[in-house]
Parts: structure tokens; C-alpha cells; sequence
């Protein structure tokens, strides 16, 4: 296979830049995530992958609920923030105004475009990431008309 072929090529879809957000045993916790998508009209649910060392993937699984914040525009450093390792930024949504959602009090950002509440259905082993499929129980708009912030605007690279 061509490398450099495969990184062009897959760095080419067009990704928006999520707050993935979660809270379990008085800890809530927060990261960026791309690869999101919506899975199902009925009902409602999106799968968002995520990166089997992460401290996320445990705090998914024990709570049993997330959610999907979109980002705004502009937000790139909010992004950046909340991509750093647990271990680099252990309290990563520190700082960050969220506020509690849905019948389990996931934390979603105040200042996102919107967000999605989840409860989660399934997950399912995917190379390096793990698939998390969630029912959306919940949903709020914070800011109507504003756009995404995508990862080619943020300039990251996450694929490839």
C-alpha cells in the first residue's frame, strides 16, 4: 500500500471536532473525538470511536452514559485542551463551564454549539479504538446558527 497515498486520502474526509464528555464516581472527565457519527433515526444514536487507553473509555462503560458535544466554530483551544492525555491534564474539563444533563447528570458544555446526552447500548473493538454506540436520551442547543469548528479548521491531523 502507498502510505503517503492512504494519509491523503483519509485525512481528506471532511471530520467535525466533538467534546466527548463523562461523569462517574464524582469525577467528570472530557475529550476531543472525530470520528462521530449519527448511526440511527429510531431510535435516535451516534457512535463516536475512542482510543482504548483512554481514561474515557472506562468512565463510558462504568457510567453508562456520555455525551457528544458539538464544538464551535473558534473553539480550537478548547479542542486542544481537552485532547491532551489524562495523564498530561488529568483534570481536563476544569475550568471548562459545563453544566449537568439527562437522567444521569452527564456534564455538557455550556458553550457548545449543542450537545447530545447518550446512554450507552454497545461497544465493539475496532484496532486501537473502541466503537461506543449510544441511544440519545437527551439534547440541547446552546447556540443557534453558529457553526462547527472542524478539524481542518483547527489545522489538527488525526487520521491516516
Amino acid at each position: 500500500m502507498d502510505e503517503a497515498a492512504k494519509k491523503t486520502v483519509l485525512r481528506s474526509f471532511p471530520y467535525g471536532l466533538y467534546a466527548v464528555t463523562v461523569a462517574h464516581g464524582g469525577d467528570e472527565h472530557g475529550m476531543t473525538a472525530n470520528w462521530v457519527m449519527q448511526t440511527a433515526f429510531e431510535p435516535p444514536m451516534v457512535a463516536v470511536a475512542v482510543e482504548n487507553t483512554s481514561k474515557t473509555i472506562g468512565m463510558i462503560r462504568d457510567a453508562h452514559h456520555f455525551g457528544v458535544n458539538v464544538l464551535q466554530s473558534g473553539q480550537r483551544e478548547l479542542a486542544g485542551k481537552l485532547g491532551r492525555s489524562s495523564e498530561q491534564a488529568p483534570q481536563k474539563l476544569k475550568g471548562v463551564k459545563t453544566k449537568p444533563a439527562g437522567v444521569a447528570a452527564t456534564p455538557v458544555l455550556a458553550d457548545a454549539l449543542g450537545w447530545v446526552v447518550c446512554r450507552l447500548v454497545a461497544t465493539l473493538p475496532a484496532g486501537d479504538h473502541t466503537i461506543v454506540l449510544g441511544e440519545v436520551v437527551d439534547a440541547g442547543v446552546e447556540h443557534q446558527g453558529a457553526m462547527a469548528l472542524t478539524l481542518q479548521e483547527a489545522g489538527f491531523k488525526y487520521s491516516g
